[in-house]
């Protein structure tokens, strides 16, 4: 009996001691993402201005806290880009969304020239995965979403050949632990402490077991690497080593990369014959220079997110003109239609190496000749992804916005379309 209440008092304290802990890293990483969505706006009572309903309008909301920071703040405020740019930042963060990300002006620039196939620090590209149950208890507007499982894993997505982090073996799938001794915190972390937590009390596992996973994520949250901060590390910069800790199927990995400028073209022919095709901003002109011809295989894995813009434009060098569906978000609003006006008579015959590493513009190109083209598919299409604009802030910051996911299914879509006959097959 006695025991019993030891173990339950030892749970209490490791509760409150996490907690506690855990606090002061929601409060940076939230100033960071952007508060998570709540069903009401926080703080409404700070704000006089309403619509005929009553409501806060959205508009509103910037310029009266603003303009109440100004009034009431302790020391001077200037209302200036910096403020607006923070504003942005929230905003864009809080949608948890994986495609729409926020970037301070150095990882902006190193997102924009990686566009061009210029791409600094260790030469990879990030992808954020939240725990999918909790997203859409959020998204639904359920009041028991818990903010510390929606932390997410950063992993890496895609990595450029020739790059410090090709040379180092790292792979698409490694998920980022550490860096420069600061650690990821998760909500696999905070789930697996709550596991133990009931484990404990149900007699199936020891106190010491539930004590060694507790000083290890008071640990990280105490040495905590935020977002911004681990971007920093690993897409900025040309000098120096960084120390990462990789999760690789269960085993950690830990490695010291060097940065540098890695240039990676938009077309380059492989050891095996292929064509590996990259979505950067200079593709098309590349494209003029090489006749893509029957039996050609082209390789779209590890080609990194892309740009959707300069995507949209090679499709002429494998689909005749015509439209060939578009952009829709949830709510079924078309963003976006895809149409040609020239291409072949008919579609070259090619084979499409992809992966798990084809990722944003290249996954949306290999649905789209899948549907409309001659082609042969040679691996497992990865899960649809959001189609992404790029929007450019005065400070030099910016962002990634997912507008929607590509369907061919459009209202009053042209009934000729070419390749909506078989004659194009």
């Amino acid at each position: 009996m006695q025991e019993g209440k030891n173990t339950l008092i030892a749970i209490i304290v490791v509760s409150s001691i996490i907690a506690s802990a855990c606090f002061g890293y929601i409060a940076r990483t939230r100033a960071e993402m952007g508060s998570l969505a709540t069903a009401k706006p926080v703080g409404v009572g700070l704000l006089a201005s309403t619509d005929k309903f009553g409501e806060t309008t959205e508009s509103e909301y910037f310029y009266e806290v603003a303009e109440l920071l100004r009034q009431k703040y302790v020391e001077p405020v200037k209302v200036d880009q910096k403020m607006a740019s923070g504003a942005v930042r929230g905003m864009v963060n809080s949608l948890l969304d994986p495609e729409s990300n926020f970037y301070d002006g150095d990882q902006f620039k190193a997102f924009t020239q990686s566009q061009a196939g210029a791409y600094s620090g260790i030469g990879v590209e990030l992808n954020l995965q939240y725990d999918q149950k909790e997203l859409k208890k959020l998204q639904s507007g359920d009041q028991t979403t818990d903010s510390l499982l929606l932390l997410p894993k950063v992993v890496i997505a895609s990595i450029m050949p020739g790059s410090p982090a090709e040379t180092a073996g790292i792979q698409p799938g490694d998920e980022l632990r550490a860096a420069q001794g600061k650690f990821i915190v998760t909500g696999e972390d905070v789930r697996k402490l709550r596991d133990l937590q009931t484990a404990v009390t149900e007699g199936k596992t020891s106190a010491e077991e539930l004590k060694k996973v507790r000083d290890d994520l008071q640990t990280r949250v105490e040495n905590v690497l935020s977002l911004s901060r681990a971007r920093d590390y690993l897409l900025t910069g040309t000098e120096g080593e960084i120390s990462l800790e990789l999760l690789r199927n269960g085993k950690l990995i830990k490695l010291d990369v060097g940065r540098q400028k890695t240039e990676v073209k938009p077309i380059e022919k492989t050891l095996e014959g292929t064509i590996a095709i990259r979505f950067f901003t200079n593709l098309v002109q590349e494209l003029q220079s090489i006749t893509i011809e029957d039996g050609m295989t082209l390789d779209l894995r590890n080609s990194g997110i892309g740009n959707f813009d300069e995507m949209e434009r090679s499709l002429a060098k494998f689909l005749p003109a015509g439209t060939y569906g578009g952009v829709t978000n949830s709510a079924g609003q078309v963003n976006r239609r895809i149409t040609l006006i020239n291409g072949p008579e008919k579609p070259p015959k090619v084979k499409l190496l992809v992966d798990n590493s084809t990722t944003g513009a290249a996954a949306t190109f290999a649905r789209i000749l899948n549907l409309y083209g001659n082609v042969e598919i040679e691996g497992t299409l990865p899960s649809e992804t959001a189609w992404t604009e790029i929007q450019s802030l005065p400070d030099g910051s910016g962002y990634t916005l997912a507008i929607g996911k590509y369907t061919q299914n459009l209202p009053a879509i042209a009934q000729n379309n070419p390749a909506n006959t078989e004659e194009s097959k």
